[in-house]
């Protein structure tokens, strides 16, 4: 209802005015007029939800592609690696067990986890390409890795000055086997989920491996230098994590 100069009051329906009486109730809309107003409505309602659509595929990233997840993974590495050759207190051994982890490399060996872990989620998206629960199961086998991870370097650090770590075949299992059970989470998934999924995995196994590789060459008594490292988490990470990544790469549902 608005009323104008005159006396007398007016009822606004659309883009006409219809006077009324004194007293007189406010006149109902025409019926013509219903099915026009709602159909210019229902386009309006379209057109903004497919703006919101628009705008919303436009600020949602991409997933980065799997041989991005190597780069940024061989990129994490070499940065660790750099930093894990300064001159660290290295961790001692008592009885062919760690003894002492010094303050200072737990720190440094948490931030670097927390690091990897929150790249690989970042990068991944579990949640975009898994179901809900499912991406929760990514989740925690990804802590895990980064739990098994962290306690293996601490365990290669303190061969400092020793003769050298033996269990290469548990260290190469520690990469491969995350991934491996990476790809049995998003079996369901596809093809290109498993393999996300399993180089995800990669990107906290293997700079953490390498980390270990570089305290263990920042010895005063070692005489590796950062290619030797380098050569040595290709040998231990990079190729056990190709090799569960072609794995659970190929297809098995038509094979009997």
């Amino acid at each position: 209802m608005t009323q104008d100069a005159s006396p007398r009051l007016h009822l606004v329906t659309g883009n006409s005015v219809a006077p009324l009486a004194a007293g007189a109730r406010p006149a109902h809309p025409e019926p013509a007029e219903v099915p026009t107003d709602n159909a210019v409505m229902a386009d309006l309602l379209r057109r903004a939800d497919a703006l919101d659509a628009r705008v919303a595929a436009e600020t949602t990233a991409r997933p980065l592609h799997p041989a991005g997840l190597v780069a940024v993974g061989a990129v994490l590495t070499v940065v660790l690696a750099l930093l894990g050759r300064q001159p660290w207190q290295l961790p001692t051994r008592d009885g062919g067990a760690v003894a002492d982890v010094p303050q200072s490399l737990v720190t440094f060996l948490l931030l670097s986890a927390v690091l990897c872990v929150w790249t690989a989620g970042r990068l991944t998206r579990p949640a975009a390409t898994l179901r809900s629960a499912t991406a929760q199961t990514w989740w925690a086998l990804l802590g895990g890795a980064a739990v098994v991870s962290l306690a293996a370097t601490v365990s290669l650090a303190s061969f400092a000055g020793y003769e050298g770590p033996g269990d290469l075949l548990a260290r190469c299992a520690v990469v491969a086997v995350p991934a491996v059970l990476a790809g049995f989470v998003a079996r369901y998934d596809g093809r290109a989920a498993r393999i996300r999924l399993a180089v995800g995995t990669g990107l906290v196994t293997v700079p953490l491996c390498g980390l270990g590789w570089a305290l263990l060459s920042s010895s005063a008594r070692s005489t590796a230098g950062l290619a030797d490292v380098l050569t040595m988490t290709g040998m231990a990470a990079a190729i056990p994590l190709a090799l569960a990544v072609t794995f659970v790469a190929v297809d098995r549902r038509h094979r009997r």
